[in-house]
């Protein structure tokens, strides 16, 4: 009896010891020069850590000794927004400031090519997707003196006030359309000024994220119905981390955002001749870089008006079926539901 009782004690202190190791087990935090990430005791037994420059990557354990090079994540401080700009993969999470002042944007980087054993399974293991996700959710905290901000240089409400209030002060004057022109503004408010009682409630803005990198541009057009709505007038994006103007459209020349991150300029000369062109927003520059054109030009064949250009010299003839087949891909535009400049409170 005395035996089964030491037997029971010696069990229930091995539970016990077992239970606490496992109570023990902490997040673990990963510093590096001027941050630091933290990972969740969960993955623990599945990540590898490598430090580089001003990064922390996180690769999976399991593909990275498999040679498939199992990177999960990184996240990564840059000084100069182009230097991550031209990055696949990359969005900025927001900005830290080193000790000295110092200013970086603090950077999610994912790959952009398959990183597992996709010889087993197209379908990346648990392990990997749940890796791979934590990137968005990490925690990033500054050291050695930093502060990291979180979303900081990212939101549309923080970065174009002064060109809101412009707007609104142009929209007010009635500025002409040669002012407005100077100001790298649309025509469209001086015509809407002066055909509205109350021009600040039929004008608009909203804040998207046009190209995909995490910070917000600032678009203005006007608030209408049908094919208008969602029009814009004007374009604003960050450069080197100050807004700059992108593009002004007008009647004949009106833009959206389609599918996402495109833009498409539909543009008109007359009953024989009007297309659009399609484009996207290269990061950190206020460039628009064409994609594909599509335009009916009778001038150019009456009898088959139809045209599709992948460069701005070139332009292929081909038949109505396969140039409505190729234009319906970009033909869902974002509708905004733009907010009246008349709401905005500074």
């Amino acid at each position: 009896m005395k035996k089964l009782y030491i037997i029971c004690f010696i069990l229930f202190l091995l539970n016990t010891q077992t239970f606490a190791c496992t109570k023990n087990i902490k997040d673990n935090t990963i510093n590096y020069k001027l941050f630091s990430i933290t990972i969740p005791k969960e993955f623990n037994e599945i990540y590898k850590i490598e430090k580089r420059h001003n990064a922390i990557l996180v690769f999976h354990k399991e593909s990275k000794k498999a040679g498939f090079g199992g990177f999960a994540f990184g996240i990564i401080a840059y000084k100069n927004p182009a230097d991550h700009a031209v990055l696949p993969g990359s969005r900025k999470l927001g900005e830290l400031t080193d000790k000295k002042g110092k200013l970086y944007d603090i950077v999610l980087k994912h790959p952009t090519d398959v990183q597992y054993d996709y010889t087993k399974s197209e379908k990346a293991p648990e392990s990997f997707a749940k890796l791979y996700q934590l990137g968005e959710i990490v925690e990033i905290k500054g050291i050695n003196g930093s502060t990291y901000f979180k979303n900081q240089g990212m939101k549309g409400k923080d970065l174009y006030k002064k060109i809101l209030k412009k707007h609104i002060t142009a929209i007010t004057e009635k500025w002409d359309s040669g002012k407005l022109e100077q100001e790298d503004m649309s025509y469209m408010y001086n015509l809407l000024a002066n055909t509205n009682k109350h021009p600040l409630d039929k004008i608009g803005y909203t804040y998207y994220d046009v190209n995909a990198d995490g910070i917000e541009e600032l678009l203005i057009g006007e608030i209408a119905d049908g094919e208008w709505k969602g029009v814009i007038y004007d374009m604003y994006t960050m450069v080197d981390r100050k807004p700059k103007h992108v593009m002004s459209g007008g009647k004949r020349n009106r833009y959206y955002v389609c599918d996402d991150t495109f833009i498409a300029n539909e543009y008109s000369s007359g009953a024989l001749e009007s297309g659009v062109r399609i484009y996207i927003l290269v990061e950190n520059t206020n460039e628009l870089y064409p994609q594909v054109s599509f335009k009916y030009d009778e001038y150019e064949n009456k009898k088959n008006p139809y045209f599709i250009s992948y460069s701005n010299e070139k332009w292929e003839n081909v038949s109505e079926k396969t140039y409505i087949e190729r234009k319906k891909v970009f033909d869902r535009y974002e509708h905004f539901n733009y907010i009246p400049l008349s709401k905005i409170k500074f």
